[in-house]
């Protein structure tokens, strides 16, 4: 059998060390990027516990920016008051408002809000959009040993808005027709929002309505109340308009 010549070992020999020596010099892959974090990831999962539904008088349209201010100021409190989670809170909330640190309340449902007011009027001589809500817990419960407990009946919330000079981008582009469960962007941006009592309490005023009026729940209706399971969780309305992506 014949050898192999010393040459045919050397040039082997050669090719191989240079093969290892590229492949060493080689630049190492760069691992891929951890994908970003969803900042709603916390609304997305809390919607599917906790649903807002919204009724107005006629001639109210939800999409304006102060019926937008009053309903995210309202859902985000809600969402804050089940999770004690500040990812649960709308953009733009925390500029408007301080959150106080408190322990969950983990209710599960539907929260019924009524706007029943909606007026221009002055404050300390400036304009200002007073709007007044009665926000009904009835389709709500809380998860307890014994099963599934209603613990509230309604709440009255009275808020007074007044536009500042302080905007900080331009107005989002919108699609309507889309929508979500949640904004994902600053609806508070360019306002003041003030809680406020309101004092009146004649037969045809906001809190007499809220107190008496509001359809399926009366002053007999008890505070907490057991329930054969738990509450069902609605399709929220009207949502909210999803921000067109202007790169696309």
């Amino acid at each position: 059998m014949k050898k192999p010549c010393a040459r045919a070992i050397i040039q082997f020999t050669v090719i191989a060390t240079l093969a290892a020596v590229a492949l060493a010099c080689a630049p190492a892959t760069t691992p891929p990027f951890p994908p970003e974090p969803n900042p709603f990831a916390a609304l997305k999962a809390d919607a599917k516990i906790l649903s807002h539904r919204w009724t107005a008088p006629g001639g109210i349209d939800f999409d304006t920016a102060e019926i937008q201010v009053v309903r995210g100021y309202i859902e985000s409190e809600n969402n804050y008051d089940r999770t004690a989670d500040p990812d649960t809170l709308y953009p733009g909330y925390t500029d408007i408002v301080h959150v106080e640190k408190s322990p969950p309340t983990p209710r599960t449902g539907t929260i019924n809000h009524h706007i029943l007011q909606f007026e221009s009027t002055t404050h300390l001589g400036r304009p200002v959009t007073e709007i007044h809500v009665c926000d009904v817990h009835t389709q709500t419960a809380m998860s307890t040993a014994d099963g599934w407990t209603r613990m509230e009946r309604r709440f009255y919330t009275s808020l007074r808005l007044q536009q500042t000079e302080r905007a900080t981008s331009p107005p989002p582009n919108l699609d309507y027709e889309h929508r979500l469960p949640y904004p994902t962007w600053n609806i508070f941006d360019g306002w003041e929002v003030e809680r406020f009592t309101d004092k009146r309490m004649g037969e045809n005023d906001p809190w007499r309505i809220c107190m008496s009026q509001i359809p399926g729940i009366t002053p007999d209706t008890p505070v907490q109340e057991r329930l054969q399971g738990a509450p069902a969780i609605e399709p929220f309305y009207p949502g909210w308009p999803t921000l067109v992506d202007n790169n696309e």
